[in-house]
This record gives structure tokens, sequence and C-alpha cells, in this order.
């Protein structure tokens, strides 16, 4: 694989993140992702103050991006893990998984995390090949917090700390 970087997002990413997270929650373009309220809500209002995350770029194209949000225990059920542990959402393009891309992109914002004091949380499909890549980069599943999830599958929520 030819060489990418990873640099963190800018206001200006937006666009760049929504096609990610159309990715990361297995929709088929952007305009149906953010007609779906739960879906929407890990980018609606980006970036607020605590959010963060981060861009891999392959000659000026974005191949990848992680990021994190802090819910709130009052917002939309099924998103908040517990305070200070932002959940992670993340999309690498199909042409480059398996590459390093997305172990790079989880490094660099479990480190980010790490320096503001936070955990990283994330909810995964328990049929996600990628799922095996958290396990080994220290996510662990949390005992009781197996979910339905939203096309009525099975999701676990895992927490890195």
């Amino acid at each position: 694989m030819k060489a990418f970087e990873i640099r963190p997002t800018v206001t200006d990413d937006l666009e760049t993140l929504w096609e990610f997270q159309a990715m990361a929650a297995y929709e088929q373009d952007v305009a149906v992702a953010k007609s779906i309220p739960m879906v929407a809500s890990y980018l609606d209002d980006w970036p607020r103050p605590d959010d963060f995350g981060f861009v891999a770029e392959q000659n000026g194209l974005a191949i990848g991006a992680a990021w994190a949000r802090q819910f709130s225990p009052q917002g939309k059920p099924g998103v908040y893990c517990e305070e200070r542990t932002p959940e992670m959402s993340i999309g690498v393009r199909a042409s480059v998984r398996g590459q390093g891309v997305g172990e790079k992109l989880i490094r660099t914002l479990t480190a980010e995390a790490k320096r503001r004091g936070f955990r990283v949380c994330l909810n995964v499909r328990q049929s996600n090949p990628a799922r095996r890549l958290y396990e080994r980069l220290g996510f662990q599943v949390l005992p009781g917090m197996t979910v339905t999830n939203r096309v009525g599958g099975l999701s676990d929520w895992m927490l890195w700390h």
C-alpha cells in the first residue's frame, strides 16, 4: 500500500465525515445516512466542543476517518455509554481495508482520548469483521451490553481504557 497520512479533523471535513458515517452505518449513501436520526446524531452540529477526530489521506484523497463524540445520558437511547467516554465512529474505504488504515486511525484516536483523560466506547455489530481489530487494540465487550441494533441484528458495546 502507498503511504498515507493521518491528520486531525477540521470544520471543513464535515462532508467527508458524512461519507465515512454512511459506510460505518452500512448505508448506501450520505443522503440516506442523514435521514436516519440515530445515524445523524453522530455528526449533527459537528463539531461540538468535545468532538475530536482524524482523517486518513493518501495523495490528497480521504481514505478513512475516525471520530469521537460524547453523548448525554438524556439524549437518544442507544448512544450513551458513560461519562467521559465518547463513542467512536470509524469508516475506511473498501479499497484499502485490511491495510492498516483503520488500525492507525484507532491508535491515533485512542491516544488523543488518553491525552484528554477519556476512555472510548463503540457499538459494533456482532457480524462485523472489524471486531477482531477492536479486540486486538484493547476494546473489550461490556458484559450485559448486547443490544438489538436498528436493523434487527445484535450489536455489542465495547470499551477501551
